[in-house]
């Protein structure tokens, strides 16, 4: 720490030489070209954080470059889905298939429970009268 207190020391006693008859030291300024308060910045990096609106672009079309292992992976994975989807297809063909069945029966069911009722009401109508 002392070989730093002395760089600094060294330079507060040297000071530069005064010239009689040249004016003052007159060294060029920076002037920024753009307000640099707090509060500019902070609208400016707010304004990063908000989406941008970007205008519609046609998509262009460009090669895509694929490894060939990475393209046969990717056409057999399609297969495999390919046959998934008619698989489940199946299912769901026969599960409709079933489902209308199962309101066939219950039609038929319901059709006999009214036949029952009317025939009871007839039997016992008929029984009342006598």
């Amino acid at each position: 720490m002392g070989i730093f207190n002395k760089k600094e020391e060294t330079r507060e006693r040297i000071k530069p030489p005064v010239f009689p008859g040249l004016p003052e030291h007159n060294f060029p300024t920076y002037e920024p070209s753009f307000p640099s308060s707090s509060e500019t910045i902070k609208k400016a990096v707010r304004g990063f954080d908000e989406p941008m609106e970007r205008p519609l672009m046609m998509p262009e079309e460009k090669a895509i470059f694929v490894k060939v292992d990475k393209y046969k992976e990717a056409i057999d994975t399609l297969e495999i889905i390919k046959e998934k989807l008619k698989t489940s297809q199946t299912i769901l063909n026969e599960l409709k298939e079933l489902k209308r069945k199962e309101e066939s029966e219950l039609e038929e069911w319901q059709n006999s429970i009214e036949d029952i009722k009317e025939k009871l009401n007839l039997v016992d109508n008929n029984l009342f009268e006598v």
